[in-house]
């Protein structure tokens, strides 16, 4: 049994990423062997062009499907969330800050039910900013999407390239009644 192969083991079977002092703390080995064992098994399934990557995600490590394969892999895998959510938590993250109210203009009365929905997730936040809500991606956006960053510059620049969109400045918002499908690529 080797440090990278308990690593590999640890991100195979977690479903989410992990922090290097989560997999150090809970394999018992040093948090430079996590680092160094991380580091090999990226560079390992990177340069065998494998279907699965190590990826880092802010601060954690994952073990997930390369970008590349995730619409054939898909069809094995139910989506964890519904599209018409998926849809909602798109715009929000293309847009954001945005109003509740301006999402209420782009998808309708839905978007209330929505909101509290992808908030309970922890998809979203929102504050109140007068009499409406100021919606913003969480800190768990990312890390749930399994986006290489979490600046939300650097997220929608990344949600861009994915959906062959261009980006959205964050100064304006754009009213629009019917999402086109390359936005639900999230």
């Amino acid at each position: 049994m080797t440090e990278q192969g308990v690593v590999e083991a640890a991100l195979f079977s977690a479903g989410k990423p992990l922090a290097v002092e989560e997999i150090a703390a809970t394999t018992g080995l040093s948090p430079d062997a996590v680092r160094a064992s991380v580091s090999a098994l990226a560079r390992a399934y990177g340069e065998r062009g494998s279907a699965i990557e190590v990826a880092r995600i802010g601060d954690k490590w994952t073990m997930q499907i390369r970008n590349s394969y995730v619409e054939k892999a898909q069809t094995f895998a139910p989506p964890e969330i519904p599209r018409d959510l998926l849809k909602t938590v798109a715009l929000i993250a293309f847009h954001q800050p945005v109003r509740q109210s301006e999402l209420v203009r782009m998808v309708g009365a839905k978007a209330y039910e929505h909101v509290r929905t992808l908030a309970d997730l922890n998809l979203i936040t929102a504050k109140p900013e007068g009499q409406t809500l100021e919606l913003r991606t969480s800190a768990g956006f990312p890390e749930f999407f399994g986006l290489p960053v979490t600046d939300r510059e650097e997220m929608k620049r990344v949600l861009s390239e994915r959906t062959g969109r261009a980006p959205t400045p964050t100064t304006s918002v754009v009213p629009q009644t019917d999402v086109p499908k390359s936005e639900t690529s999230v």
